[in-house]
Formats: C-alpha cells, sequence, structure tokens
C-alpha cells in the first residue's frame, strides 16, 4: 500500500506503507485524533464498500469486503479511537467479540481519553445484545427516556454505563462526559445518517474494496442526511484497496440542554456536558441541542 496523500496535499513521490509495525506507525501519525476542545467530541465515521457501492456480501455482512489494506488501516484506527459506537443491528451480525486495536502501538498515548482500550457504545432500545460483545471491555447502552428501564434491565449493564439521550448530539454528550471523546462510529447505516443528520461527523474515513457484488444493498448513510461538501485529507491506495480521509471543520459540542429519544435498531453489513437524566428503576442518563451557537468550534483538518 502506498500514501498519496497526506494533511491535503499531494506528495512528491508515493509513501510506502508496509504492513508491519514501522507502517501502522506511519498509520498512527497519519490519522491522529486531533485534540478535541474542552467538553467536545471528534467523530470519526468508518465504512467499507465496494466498487459498485455494496456495504456488505452475499452473506449479509462485511467480511467478505475485508482485505489486507482496509484491516491494517482499521486496526490502528481502533488504537486511536476512545469508543466504537454502533447501532444494534450492526453488533447483531457483525463480529463486536473484541474493539481491542493494533496491539504494538502505545494506545492509551495515542487515545484523547487515555484508556488502553477502547470502549463499546451501542444504540439500541431493546437492550438485546448478542452475548459475544468482549466481556472485558467497558460497554455502553445508549437508549431513549421510554425504553431506559427495561433495555438497562436486559443488558444488566451498571447505571452509570446506561447513557439516556433522545439525539445523536445527546449520546455524544454523554460519551463525552464519561472521558470518551475520540468517538469512532462504525455503522450501521441508519446510524451514520442520524449523525450526520445533526451534523456531528468530523471525518469519513472510507474503504473501497477493489471489487463488486452485485445484488441489493444499503447505502453507506441512509436517512435525512443533509448535502455537504467535503476536503480530502488523505489517500491510500493499496493492491486490495483505496482508503481516503475526507474532514470538514464543524461545531464541537459542549453544551447542555435536556431532551430524549436515541437511534433505532441500526443495520448494517459493512465494516459535552454531562446529563442528569437517571434510567428508570435502573441507574444514570444524558442530553442536549443540535445546532447551538454557543458551541466551542475546532479545525479537523
Amino acid at each position: 500500500m502506498h500514501l498519496l496523500l497526506r494533511d491535503g496535499d499531494l506528495l512528491p513521490a508515493p509513501v510506502p506503507v508496509p504492513a508491519d509495525a514501522e507502517g501502522a506507525r506511519l498509520l498512527a501519525e497519519v490519522y491522529a485524533v486531533p485534540p478535541p476542545l474542552p467538553g467536545a467530541v471528534h467523530v470519526r465515521a468508518v465504512m467499507n464498500s465496494t466498487l459498485d457501492g455494496a456495504i456488505a456480501g452475499a452473506d449479509g455482512t462485511s467480511g467478505p469486503l475485508r482485505n489486507p489494506d482496509d484491516s491494517l488501516v482499521f486496526e490502528v484506527l481502533r488504537a486511536l479511537t476512545d469508543v466504537v459506537l454502533v447501532g444494534a443491528g450492526t453488533v447483531r451480525v457483525e463480529d463486536y467479540s473484541s474493539t481491542q486495536g493494533r496491539a504494538d502501538l502505545p494506545t492509551s498515548s495515542l487515545r484523547p481519553g487515555g484508556a488502553s482500550r477502547p470502549a463499546l457504545a451501542i444504540w439500541s432500545r431493546s437492550g438485546e445484545l448478542p452475548a459475544s460483545i468482549d466481556p472485558e471491555g467497558p460497554t455502553y447502552l445508549i437508549t431513549d427516556a421510554a425504553s431506559a428501564r427495561d433495555a438497562a434491565r436486559r443488558t444488566g449493564l451498571p447505571a452509570e454505563q446506561v447513557i439516556v439521550a433522545g439525539t445523536a448530539r445527546e449520546a455524544l454528550e454523554g460519551l463525552a462526559a464519561r472521558g470518551l471523546r475520540a468517538v469512532q462510529a462504525e455503522g450501521g447505516p441508519s446510524a451514520l445518517g442520524r449523525l450526520a443528520a445533526e451534523g456531528l461527523l468530523d471525518e469519513l474515513c472510507f474503504s473501497t474494496t477493489h471489487r463488486t457484488v452485485g445484488g441489493p444493498s444499503p447505502r453507506v448513510m441512509q436517512g435525512a442526511v443533509p448535502e455537504q461538501d467535503w476536503s480530502l485529507g488523505s489517500l491510500l491506495v493499496g493492491e486490495h484497496a483505496t482508503i481516503a480521509r475526507h474532514t470538514k471543520e464543524r461545531t464541537q459540542h459542549a453544551a447542555p440542554d435536556p431532551d430524549p429519544d436515541p437511534d433505532p435498531e441500526d443495520q448494517r453489513r459493512s465494516p459535552m456536558a454531562p446529563s442528569s437524566a437517571a434510567v428508570p428503576g435502573s441507574r444514570t442518563g444524558t442530553r442536549t441541542s443540535p445546532t447551538d451557537s454557543s458551541i466551542p468550534r475546532t479545525r479537523t483538518r
């Protein structure tokens, strides 16, 4: 694999990215998370698709799309994030038995939150999660006020790991309040669409696998996603995939302002101030508003 463009600039010559520790360190520099402002978060969307736009293979998962190029970058990105954010449908069909990133990187120094491994945050109204979820990693449930009691009971999670949120912004504030400020959104399409609709995505890190699969498949993002211009920040080209990182300037959030109702049971087939909303009968929660002009701004590029 070769790096052709970095920080928005075309390189004089392609830079080799070996599939080893040296290549991982280079990718960690290229994809380093910009330090979020106090109380704010940085949200990076990560997905894989084929040349004909599919985000799933014949088995309905992203498994057939995976390849050595995409896997190397994905493992590095996991090593840089504080929390992996996904919809419940994605967790049920994809493998989330571990969210650990590249083991040969000094992960705690690369993550804004300083943890040794990323947490897993799942959007779900039902709280019905697969038993395969990594039991050693911290797991958070994001749900709405109406579903919180039953969903929390089904997961068995303690109150501090249940975030009551009616909007994507409230969900991010709940994560930030827990020190999880680098957020990697891995789908599915409805979850990414929800974040995009509220203008909360800072980066799109999308991999295009060099193959076609045909058949019906959802898009990378679904829902009321507004039109948005993005700048190409970096470009990697390998034998198996082309991997682009697009960035934009956006408003980061750190404001209070309650209101409840989170993400639906999402489906995918591909790869801030705290709130005081309590989980009825179980134990804790979160909140806020999408376009608050008082929210601090930051540059992502």
